[in-house]
């Protein structure tokens, strides 16, 4: 699963809209080895983390309140539940830009 988070990031950070920077940081060599993206806008910050084993968590916060928009975790099994949970991630942080509402 890692090697398609590492190809989302690296193709969509750059691609990201003005005011959203983003950094991805990969982690120590491990059984379970991890990566995460993290995100910063004018009105949010957001986290998403992924295990080579599948396992995800992704957090969004709004910057101004501190309060937590997006607090999801589980598992996806296949290269396309991956790309689906990273393209909602992106849009819900994207929406939350201008918007301090929890879901």
């Amino acid at each position: 699963m890692l090697n398609i988070f590492y190809h989302w990031a690296e193709k969509t950070i750059p691609r990201l809209p003005a005011g959203v920077d983003a950094q991805l940081t990969r982690g120590a060599e491990s059984d379970n080895r991890a990566a995460r993206i993290d995100f910063d806008t004018p009105a949010s910050m957001g986290r998403i983390t992924c295990w080579n084993s599948g396992n995800f968590y992704a957090e969004i916060v709004d910057g101004r309140s501190g309060r937590t928009i997006l607090a999801r975790h589980g598992k996806v099994d296949s290269a396309a539940a991956l790309s689906d949970l990273l393209r909602t991630f992106l849009a819900q942080l994207q929406s939350s830009r201008g918007s301090s509402n929890a879901m």
